[in-house]
């Protein structure tokens, strides 16, 4: 949330053993933030995501999604000790990048695995630096993202600048994301709803300047999911009248969600209210099937906001978003670009998380 996707990791890639929760900062109310700090790591807690989606147009008109996420695992809690082998890895850090071309109905993927340290994985903990080899986030000091993502064995790459239009939003009460009934069972969750977008995509030799609009996470915490969760549906919307929507739906096996499922909604002036489950709908209408993995995703589904005017239907604009994460963060999952037709249009995101893979006990 974008609960982002970091579950298993594929330790072994790592020549670890694994670790324990304990030790480990769990996220409860209240919360002080302070920017731009908040912006970089939170080594003490366990898990952590900075998450960027968007879409962005290329000067014939052509649509194009792009996802950009990194990810981070604490491996181990205690602090360097002296003796300790320099290459211990205390924490690891994933990423991946996806190009979706909307009108070739077609998606590309990268992901990228290493230990945090030794200058191939590196995340500030004072205002927001993190990268993983060529995949890199960036906070300019005129409050810019900068973003680079190299795939060059997928035949692209991306430099992008990011405008924020809004000020940083905070999501569920004083600022914690409540996820489960047990105290910790919460993230720290930010987000910045709607950026403008500059830059260049590098496809297959050429060299195209993109224009468009995306939206950045920002989570952190230990010990988030509470019991009986398989997985996750998400969205984020920046819809035509200046407002922005964040849902998702904490799902238990049946398909139903847990009270825990929540949203936010945005106002044109940047001000925001949270959204309890019975504030609002958001239920599957209709599924793909992966040819690759047999997962059932939920791409066409009913969205609506009574208090907020909103209704209409949320459906995926790329039906071939499944992202094989086994390699990184030992998952896969669903994301692509979305557009929301009714009472009041809009564009974002759809991450769908646990149909082929469950992550009960993984979060």
């Amino acid at each position: 949330m974008t609960m982002g996707i970091l579950a298993a990791w594929t330790l072994s890639a790592l020549a670890i053993a694994g670790s324990a929760s304990d030790g480990w900062r769990r996220i409860e109310p209240p919360l002080a933030v302070t920017w731009p700090r908040d912006h970089g790591a939170h080594l003490e807690v366990q898990t952590e995501w900075w998450y960027l989606t968007g879409e962005f147009q290329d000067a014939a008109g052509a649509s194009h999604g792009f996802q950009v996420t990194i990810f981070r695992q604490g491996l181990d809690p205690q602090a360097a000790q002296p003796g300790d082998a320099p290459l211990r890895a205390r924490h690891a850090l994933a990423a991946h990048v996806v190009f979706t071309d909307v009108a070739a109905g077609s998606s590309r993927h990268v992901e990228r695995l290493r230990r945090m340290g030794a200058g191939l994985a590196w995340a500030s903990e004072s205002d927001l630096d993190v990268g993983v080899e060529d995949v890199t986030i960036r906070r300019t000091g005129d409050g810019n993202l900068v973003v680079s993502a190299g795939a060059p064995e997928a035949g692209f790459a991306l430099e992008l600048t990011l405008t924020p239009e809004k000020p940083v939003v905070m999501h569920g009460a004083t600022g914690v994301s409540q996820k489960g009934p047990e105290r910790g069972n919460a993230s720290a969750y930010a987000s910045l709803t709607r950026l403008a977008l500059r830059g260049t995509l590098h496809k297959d030799g050429r060299d195209v300047a993109v224009l468009g609009s995306a939206w950045f996470d920002h989570e952190w915490g230990t010990s988030q999911l509470g019991a009986g969760v398989v997985g996750w549906d998400w969205t984020g919307l920046r819809f035509e009248d200046g407002r922005e929507l964040m849902l998702y739906r904490l799902r238990r096996a049946d398909g139903s969600p847990t009270t825990f499922s929540a949203g936010t909604l945005v106002e044109r002036d940047g001000t925001s209210r949270s959204l309890a489950l019975a504030d609002f709908e958001f239920a599957p209408l209709s599924t793909w099937t992966s040819p690759a993995t047999g997962a059932r995703y939920p791409l066409r589904w009913r969205i609506a906001v009574p208090s907020a005017g909103i209704d209409g239907e949320l459906a995926a604009r790329v039906e071939a978003c499944e992202i094989d994460g086994r390699a990184s963060t030992g998952t896969v999952y669903w994301e692509g670009p979305a557009r929301v037709t009714g009472s009041i249009g809009a564009a974002g995101y759809l991450e769908l998380s646990g149909y082929a893979v469950s992550l009960a006990t993984r979060f």
